[in-house]
């Protein structure tokens, strides 16, 4: 510290070096210590030392000057103890140790002057780092080589690389922005380096390989990791299941390179089926929805792949599945093939983390009651994933960008088991496949003017299985069967022509096309109920032409404008999203925001929220159709907010009100009549997401807080809404020191809401029949609420570079969900049973999320 404060001062004199070889020694020491000395000096002469007391020691000197210059004199008394000087002016000289070299700089914007605070500089090729201080004040020691490099960077600015020699003569560095072209804005950190914010708060962006720790991750899960952001949620925990403040999952629509994705998680909505190590990052919109992606109606995920510009070689190993990424460019470089490769191993080997989601996906729930399990109950069980992504990018020059994305995912499921006690054997298979295609065309026609041309081809099929056989030797056909087939095929291409005619001012025009084609069989054929078969097929084509504005102004308001005119053929309806944005930039650091639109979505699904096969909702994807009475689903979304950026601090508030028109649940509650397999209602939605994060040095932390109330007006009847989370906190933390990240979580939710039971009651029998049956008789629809929701999880990374090898390096994940083990309920269920006394009672049923999942991740880079 005393070398640092001293060495800035030196800074600020200007006495030239002849003066100093003026000075002239007469000193004499006999086995004296060096820190004796230099006081000796300083007290005898006009100069003054900077050293660390760790560099010199107990090192002692004998010397003998007589009217000897200043600079021999130092090499004498030095030159046996490993030490070097630097000579700032005829007063101040700085020692160090000849391994060290300590330098001292301030970065700051090239065009207004202004610091940099929290900046990053890097030694090139390594993992080591440094972080400025919050006037973007750099004071780091490095090796002593004046070659080394040093990476400069900080969010929103192009990177610069500089030598330590030419650091050494700088006292200020300047970065320039990123320019503002029709493809690239201004962005900056939001909760961390790897969670970014554009200037304009249209989208957060997470960044893939950039990400930094956050709580319960061992590795760059990106949509576990999407669901720190508040506002966005799973009601049961899943990565495939987002909640975009208050809306069903199938409202928000995600895309991978432009290819639609309608299974985005395996192990039933647990695991992300995009590999981590083959993004690049996903934009995340939830204030508004981009103009030219129609058919969303909550919220929007884009998706897009790496771009390596070298040869990049990665794999990846976890508790519950490997992978791989391979990256090579071609064409001298103007052109680049990667290869992702994904496959669990649980059927192999089951770890304690697959088991930990095996009891919260199935506990029981694989047989058709689980309170009748005997005690002769065995079951085998094989569960498995594989995802394959292809990407080609050519760009032959400057203007012209050409790209080929395929994407395949797998998930698949066999089960059987026996009970010997009831004679009962089970056989069950759910198989889904979800795979894509796409080709882009970007051309940069001229300065103005910017051209998107993309196809995407999108197949989804989803096959369900299940046979209980009572007696394999009884000919009568008394089996169980039951049978869900769910398949979608959306081909899409989109145009867009973006026109920049001034600066920050561009407009935006274009077409969408889609032809989609969906069917679901659904067939229940019961040894004990009367049979159920239902088949919904529909096919259509929809037209979008739309046209977008967005500006900003000198005196801080930033205007969006979009129109969407959509054609539904298989409805024979036209329908307009508008939208309105409206921002204004009090400050540098400070933002008002509102945005207004309405959107429709003609692609939904049908949730089976009593569908017992496991704890994660199925959904099954159709496409609007008036003759099975599918709607487009609409919403009207109207939100206001504020967020300031400043001084290390991020705080973001919104508050929002949403009318959604939307098709329910295919038996929403048990409740639904046959001849009413979809019903369309209303959902109204009120919500707030506040934001407050503090970035000090190398620790950040976070809290945020969603307020969220959802009612749906239905069966002329209002009550809550199945995933209604009225309030959800999370507190977050990270460290990063060094090599190291760690970083714990708190998440406090109130219970979901169910419908709790009244009594057992006995109903009379319709049509004539008499006679009565049981019955439960319920209270008002989910006016009940399960208990509150806790959970504590922790993570830790460690990365690593081998010296010898600077292109081999990696990290070591380590994670634990729900630390504590705590019970959290999903939901509570209820059924009547009979006793050993043949009496009849009211049994309950729960479905526990999941208990503490340890997890290890081992990423290596070639």
């Amino acid at each position: 510290m005393v070398r640092d404060l001293l060495i800035i001062g030196l800074l600020f004199y200007s006495i030239t070096l002849p003066s100093q070889e003026r000075l002239l020694i007469n000193y004499l020491a006999s086995d004296k210590s060096l820190f004796k000395v230099f006081k000796e000096l300083e007290r005898d002469y006009d100069i003054h030392f900077s050293f660390s007391v760790k560099d010199i020691g107990d090192k002692k000197v004998n010397i003998k000057a007589k009217d000897q210059p200043l600079i021999p004199f130092l090499d004498s008394l030095l030159g046996g103890h490993q030490l070097t000087y630097k000579i700032f002016s005829k007063s101040f000289i700085a020692i160090t140790a000849p391994s060290k070299l300590f330098i001292r700089f301030q970065l700051q914007d090239q065009e207004t002057g202004e610091t940099l605070p929290f900046a990053t500089a890097r030694i090139h090729e390594t993992t080591q780092g440094f972080v400025s201080d919050g006037e973007g004040f750099f004071e780091i020691s490095i090796p002593n080589s004046r070659e080394t490099i040093l990476e400069l960077s900080f969010l929103g600015y192009q990177e610069k690389q500089l030598t330590v020699a030419e650091i050494d003569s700088l006292n200020t560095i300047s970065l320039k922005k990123n320019p503002i072209t029709l493809e690239e804005i201004v962005v900056k950190e939001y909760l961390n380096k790897g969670i970014t914010i554009d200037d304009e708060a249209i989208k957060i962006s997470i960044n893939a390989q950039n990400m930094e720790i956050l709580p319960g991750l061992s590795e760059r899960d990106i949509l576990l990791s999407a669901q720190i952001l508040a506002g966005i949620g799973s009601a049961d925990e899943s990565a495939g299941g987002l909640n975009v403040r208050g809306s069903s999952r199938d409202n928000t629509f995600i895309y991978w390179n432009n290819i639609p994705v309608y299974h985005s998680a395996h192990y039933f909505g647990n695991i992300s089926a995009f590999i981590p190590s083959s993004l690049e990052k996903v934009d995340i919109f939830k204030n508004y929805i981009p103009v030219n992606y129609g058919g969303a109606s909550s919220g929007l995920l884009l998706m897009t792949s790496r771009k390596p510009e070298t040869i990049v070689l990665e794999t990846n190993l976890n508790l519950t599945h490997g992978d791989m990424y391979a990256s090579v460019p071609f064409a001298e470089y103007t052109g680049q093939i990667s290869i992702a490769a994904r496959r669990s191993f649980n059927d192999i080997l089951a770890t304690p983390t697959f088991n930990s989601i095996s009891d919260k996906l199935f506990e029981g729930s694989l047989t058709e009651n689980a309170q009748s399990i005997s005690n002769n109950f065995q079951y085998n069980s094989k569960l498995i994933f594989h995802d394959f992504n292809l990407t080609l990018d050519f760009s032959p020059n400057k203007l012209n960008d050409f790209s080929f994305s395929f994407l395949n995912s797998i998930s698949e499921l066999d089960y059987d088991s026996q009970d010997s006690d009831r004679f009962l054997q089970s056989e069950q298979q759910h198989d889904v496949n979800n795979r894509g295609t796409n080709v882009t065309w970007i051309r940069q026609w001229n300065n103005l003017i910017l051209i998107k041309v993309s196809t995407s081809y999108a197949n989804y099929e989803m096959d369900y299985a299940l046979i209980n056989t009572r007696n394999e030797e009884d000919e009568s056909n008394n089996n169980d069967v039951q049978e869900r087939i769910n398949n979608l095929q959306n081909i899409e291409s989109r145009f867009s022509l973006i026109y920049s005619p001034f600066e920050n001012h561009v407009f935006d025009v274009g077409y969408q096309f889609n032809r989609v084609k969906s069917d679901f069989t659904f067939l229940e054929d019961f040894f004990f109920e009367e049979n159920v078969f239902q088949s919904i097929e529909t096919k259509g084509n929809t037209h979008g032409f739309f046209t977008g504005y967005f500006g900003k102004f000198k005196f801080g308001l930033q205007v969006g404008i979009g129109l969407r005119q959509n054609i539904y053929t298989s409805l024979n309806k036209y329908k307009l999203d508008r939208q309105l944005r409206l921002n204004y930039k009090l400050s540098s650091g400070i933002m008002l925001k509102s945005s207004f639109g309405v959107y429709h979505q003609y692609i939904s699904s049908l949730k089976e929220d009593d569908f017992i096969f496991s704890t994660t909702i199925e959904q099954n994807w159709l496409t609007a159709d008036s003759e099975f009475g599918i709607p487009v689903i609409k919403n009207e979304q109207l939100v206001l907010g504020a967020m300031l950026s400043k001084s290390g601090w991020v705080v973001d508030l919104d508050g929002y009100v949403k009318d959604v028109f939307t098709p329910l649940l295919w038996n929403f509650g048990g409740q639904s009549a046959e001849e009413e397999t979809i019903i369309s209602g209303t959902e109204r939605i009120r919500g707030a997401d506040l934001t407050i994060k503090k970035r000090w040095k190398y620790y950040r932390t976070w809290l945020s807080y969603t307020f969220q109330d959802s009612k749906v007006d239905a069966f002329e009847q209002r009550f809550p809404s199945r995933i209604n989370t009225r309030h959800q906190l999370q507190f977050s933390q990270t460290l990063n020191y060094s090599s190291f990240e760690f970083s714990l979580g708190y998440t406090l939710k109130s219970g979901l809401p169910f419908t709790n039971y009244i009594r057992l009651d006995q109903a009379t029998l319709e049509n004539g029949e008499s006679g009565t049956f049981p019955e439960i008789e319920y209270e008002s629809w989910n006016s009940s609420r399960l208990p509150y929701y806790h959970r504590v999880d922790f993570s830790a990374w460690y990365k690593f570079n081998v010296k010898k090898r600077s292109n081999f390096s990696g990290e070591v994940g380590i994670s634990i969900l729900n630390l504590f083990d705590r019970e959290n309920l999903y939901s509570r269920t209820f059924m009547i049973e009979e006793d050993a006394n043949n009496e009849l009672f009211i049994s309950e049923r729960e479905r526990a999320l999941i208990g503490i999942t340890p997890n290890l991740s081992i990423r290596l880079k070639f």
